[in-house]
């Protein structure tokens, strides 16, 4: 009799473990806050987040492209410019996949910049400034499709991004870089205040997504020398801004990129890309 009640009750502990597997896995769909269908179907790496047999040393300049809100200019918004509407993404994607352009990620270009790594022929970065959610619903679906990882540059507070979105894409490949704390201009806080905004930034993405987060972007691209040995002595590997043009090995913490506004489509890309000497 004993022995039986010993089994019953195993019994009931197994069945009280999987109805909590069960209802966590409930809560964790209906708290996921929506969000793009294909996105949440896994965490599988991307092709191009990890090198590939055809990939060669590289150590020549790369386009980084620079792109913010996906969608329509709200209202009102001050930089409407930086609404690139969704088909114009999805048809710039498409024709750069179409150019033999392959999307990786600004550490996979330092590691062949500086450690012997290999990049595929024509290499291109696509960086997200300051985490919109269309970023997650729109920009990652898409960039997934092509089999590239993408490159997040994120305020550690007051993002539009939810944080189980940002493990999504870093799951699959993306890189997370720096983008301060508040969004300030760098050029005009004091020494505590830009120690602050540069490790206090990586410190919060490091403790919330533990990865390395070895690449900063300046806010609104402002930056000087004192902005540059602070990022430095931070501990940063390399920072971007928005000066137009390639980005070189030579300028680890002045890398240029080509910005991408509403209205370019395929053809201002195209001439961008052109304009700043990339094939």
């Amino acid at each position: 009799m004993e022995r039986r009640r010993r089994q019953v009750r195993r019994r009931r502990a197994v069945a009280l473990g999987v109805l909590v597997v069960l209802v966590g896995g409930v809560v964790r769909a209906v708290g996921s806050g929506g969000g793009a269908p294909e996105a949440a179907a896994g965490s599988k790496l991307v092709r191009n987040a990890t090198p590939q047999p055809n990939w060669r040393p590289h150590t020549g300049p790369v386009p980084i492209l620079m792109y913010h809100v996906l969608g329509q200019p709200i209202p009102g918004a001050p930089y409407p410019e930086l609404f690139v509407p969704r088909a114009e993404f999805r048809k710039e994607m498409g024709w750069l996949d179409r150019k033999g352009y392959e999307g990786v990620t600004l550490d996979e270009v330092a590691r062949a910049w500086y450690d012997g790594g290999t990049l595929p022929a024509k290499p291109i970065v696509i960086s997200f400034d300051d985490g919109y959610r269309p970023q997650y619903t729109f920009a990652f679906p898409q960039l997934r499709r092509h089999g590239w990882p993408g490159m997040l540059d994120l305020k550690a507070e007051g993002s539009g991004l939810y944080t189980h979105e940002v493990r999504q894409m870093i799951a699959t490949g993306w890189e997370l870089a720096s983008h301060t704390i508040n969004h300030l201009d760098l050029t005009t806080l004091g020494p505590d205040d830009l120690r602050h905004e540069l490790e206090g930034s990586r410190a919060i993405l490091r403790h919330t997504y533990h990865v390395a987060v070895d690449d900063f972007c300046y806010p609104s691209g402002a930056y000087d020398r004192t902005v540059i040995a602070a990022v430095r002595a931070a501990g940063y590997r390399a920072a971007t801004t928005t000066d137009p043009g390639l980005a070189s090995k030579e300028e680890p913490y002045a890398l240029k990129r080509i910005r991408v506004n509403g209205g370019d489509g395929v053809p201002g890309l195209a001439a961008s890309l052109g304009a700043a000497g990339a094939s």
